[in-house]
């Protein structure tokens, strides 16, 4: 079972770009909207001080340096961080309104209520511009999610129609029997929530065994001879490893480069997610295949 899920995963590896490409094809949609978002912000800004600059005496060479200044201040170092601040809504918005208030002086009292009206309309168009990103980032990793799950799936756990649809039943079986265990422990004792998360982690790999016997198993295969503890533990072992490998993958281009760690490891975790989830129905169909009377009809019909 153990050497079984560890070759899944790293054969698994071979689809490491598709998710990568994904995320970025996703990334490039959003970046289409967020700088476009950004530079319509800007010039709305813009348009709107200059047609207070009749009655404000505002140097506009003055403000842009006290922006790039702000911008060049933050740590980039950190480039995530810094990135993640710069597009924040609220330090735009602070940042914008401090600068102001330091170049016009007395005529920032007078005009408050409209330069402020001015700078909540561009962080907003700016935080609904970054909110459009993130969402076609998001689609692109759920996208790299769903194709590389299908082509792990018929490489190593592929099922039938009928499966699918069993699958769906039982996961829903499941997982409704799973939060109402979990609420109902709650509602006698609170502290009894977390020793219901503990074992929900302990029969997790159970509940995937069961679920792969019913599905590949049921009739072909003895029962105790797939749930049984040495399979539960070797399941929860080779996910343990797995996942241990992925983040040791993840640290090493992190040491390279920040925002290689971050879309690396993200690639390894949707491998390393899908894998798990269908490692013990790949251990179950390779059992099933070893039976003999599974080899004998497959010869009979050969």
């Amino acid at each position: 079972m153990l050497k079984h899920g560890l070759k899944n995963y790293f054969k698994s590896l071979k689809y490491f770009f598709t998710p990568l490409g994904t995320m970025f094809l996703g990334m490039m949609i959003g970046f289409s909207i967020l700088f476009p978002g950004i530079v319509a912000a800007i010039s709305q800004l813009s348009d709107g001080i200059v047609e207070l600059s009749s009655n404000v005496n505002l140097d506009f060479n003055l403000l842009w340096k006290k922006i790039w200044e702000a911008v060049r201040s933050l740590d980039w170092n950190q480039p995530m961080q810094s990135l993640q601040t710069l597009l924040s809504a609220e330090w735009l918005n602070e940042m914008l309104t401090q600068i102001l208030n330091t170049i016009l002086g007395t005529d920032f009292e007078t005009f408050k209520a409209q330069i402020t009206l001015l700078v909540a309309v561009f962080t907003e168009q700016i935080a609904a511009s970054v909110v459009m990103f993130f969402v076609f980032w998001i689609l692109g990793f759920w996208a790299g999610l769903a194709i590389v799950k299908y082509f792990i799936r018929r490489t190593i756990a592929k099922r039938s129609v009928w499966k699918i649809v069993l699958a769906y039943f039982i996961n829903s079986f499941v997982s409704t029997c799973c939060i109402v265990l979990i609420f109902f422990a709650f509602a006698l004792w609170r502290e009894g929530i977390f020793i219901s998360l503990t074992l929900m982690f302990l029969f997790g790999g159970a509940l995937s065994l069961l679920q792969a016997y019913l599905l590949h198993g049921y009739k072909i295969i003895k029962f105790k001879d797939i749930v049984n503890f040495k399979n539960i533990g070797l399941h929860m072992l080779s996910s343990l490893i797995i996942f241990l490998i992925s983040i040791a993958f993840t640290l090493i281009a992190m040491l390279i480069n920040n925002l290689m760690g971050l879309f690396v490891g993200l690639a390894l975790i949707v491998i390393a997610l899908i894998v798990i989830d269908l490692n013990a129905e790949s251990y179950v169909l390779g059992v099933a295949r070893n039976n003999p009377v599974i080899q004998i009809k497959q010869e009979e019909a050969a």
